[in-house]
């Protein structure tokens, strides 16, 4: 009977686990669709200085520390809720004010 009782809560908490398990999230990428992508004015032209665009979007709170730029300037183009919010949320970070 303890046997039994054993198997039946291994089992269950497994069916938990796998029941549980978080799903995966797409990553967020430009111009990319679904409720993860990140879209930018069209009609605003990349300054310079995004390129190469990898090391911007994995450095740009490090310029902004330094004070080279404020966040103030990146909301000149930037939209939080359709451009930084979205991988804000991805990473775990603090979340942009409009």
């Amino acid at each position: 009977m303890r046997k039994v009782a054993l198997i039946l809560a291994v089992l269950i908490t497994l069916a938990l686990v796998v029941g549980f398990y978080p799903s995966y999230v797409e990553k967020p990428v430009k111009d990319g669709a679904g409720p993860m992508a990140i879209r930018l004015d069209p009609g605003l032209p990349a300054p310079e200085y995004h390129s190469p665009l990898d090391w911007w979007q994995t450095h740009h709170m490090d310029v902004v520390n330094q004070g080279d730029l404020t966040q103030a300037d990146c909301l000149y183009c930037h939209e939080p809720a359709t451009s930084c919010n979205n991988c804000h949320h991805y990473v775990g970070v603090v979340e942009i004010g409009e």
